[in-house]
């Protein structure tokens, strides 16, 4: 079970964590902190005391000064990452200036950690009702966080929880280059590279000009060498454009085909079968569809209906059988090798290759 000590420990690193990131910038000279972070520590105060601050400067702010108010409670804070007793000076002073009224109770929130003792203006802070309490930092937070009945600190738990990674993100500082250590491509799989040997497809030729003469066929009969390349390269590539996760699915249904399923419809390439009942079962993955969408866009699947007829149970009785086509992508523009998918599969069988080294690594070194 969840203690409440569980979450205050939780709330209080995380928020000590933004302290600390908060600190680093500073010490940069980099003290802006953005409207995301302003909306972040408003959700938290408004958890935290119950209010219903709005972030004043997501439009033209009518409170120079002000980065969230409340005008039911009259309450308004001032985020910031600065902690001198200028800017709490400066903050005041603005407000002052624009003869700001709709607030009684001012505070200043430092992401971060306030000085010891601040040098108050004593006229402004008397006009605007303003004490030292009123300047919280993030221990402030922390200690008010620690009097909150169960399901609000839980509540601004699972808030912190929800989105302390973007905060994280916010608040980085690039390098010398500019880039940022958590970036868009740190999330994004890279782009498979495919890899033949020295002599592409030496291994592949080989053994099947050495199938078809022993099965009596002409040296006419055989594919050349560059329309095999064509097809192989042509399959690498397609291969490419797909997520790691769909070319280990696409290479499953390869290596689970249905048994002696292979078929040639005329001038179409042949195909394999993969029944869909056997898939639902066999097959827990949570986003089938998902895979099976994609595979079908590049190709390499095609979902049929197939009515088998009467006689293939018997007692009269009418039956339908789903299942996917699998091909290997292309058409006569593309290469002129018709019957790609069998020889593919029957090297890869034979020599004990599997199809996570060609399918899901796109290593064809060993062809």
């Amino acid at each position: 079970m969840i203690t409440r000590g569980y979450f205050i420990g939780e709330i209080i690193d995380e928020l000590a964590n933004i302290a600390h990131q908060v600190d680093n910038r500073c010490k940069l000279g980099l003290t802006d902190l953005n409207k995301y972070l302003e909306d972040f520590f408003k959700e938290i105060l408004n958890r935290l005391r119950d209010l219903h601050l709005e972030n004043l400067n997501h439009e033209r702010s009518n409170a120079p000064g002000l980065d969230l108010g409340d005008t039911l409670n009259k309450t308004a804070f001032q985020i910031t990452s600065e902690k001198t007793s200028a800017k709490i000076n400066e903050t005041l002073n603005t407000v002052w200036e624009n003869n700001i009224q709709e607030y009684d109770d001012i505070y200043i929130l430092i992401i971060g950690y306030k000085q010891k003792s601040y040098t108050e203006n004593k006229y402004l802070w008397d006009k605007l009702n303003f004490k030292k309490e009123n300047i919280w930092d993030i221990n402030t937070l922390c200690q008010k966080s620690v009097e909150l009945p169960l399901d609000t600190l839980q509540s601004i738990y699972h808030y912190i929880k929800q989105e302390i990674v973007r905060v994280k993100i916010e608040l980085e500082i690039p390098n010398q280059e500019g880039e940022f250590t958590t970036s868009i491509k740190n999330y994004v799989e890279a782009i498979a590279k495919p890899k033949f040997n020295e002599n592409p497809l030496k291994f592949y030729c080989e053994y099947h000009i050495n199938k078809l003469r022993n099965e009596g066929f002409e040296e006419d009969d055989y594919y050349i060498l560059d329309d095999i390349k064509q097809a192989f390269y042509f399959l690498a590539k397609e291969l490419a454009k797909l997520p790691r996760i769909t070319r280990e699915f696409y290479a499953f249904l390869l290596e689970s085909r249905d048994e002696n399923s292979c078929e040639k419809y005329g001038l179409s390439r042949p195909f394999y079968r993969f029944n869909e009942d056997k898939l639902k079962r066999i097959c827990k993955y949570s986003d089938i569809d998902g895979e099976i969408r994609l595979l079908t866009k590049h190709e390499l699947i095609y979902w049929e209906e197939l009515d088998l007829g009467y006689e293939e149970y018997g007692m009269g009785r009418n039956c339908t059988e789903y299942s996917y086509r699998i091909y290997i992508p292309g058409n006569y523009e593309n290469y002129n090798y018709d019957n790609f998918i069998e020889d593919f599969v029957d090297f890869i069988d034979n020599k004990n290759i599997g199809y996570q080294k060609p399918i899901v690594n796109l290593d064809f070194s060993s062809f």
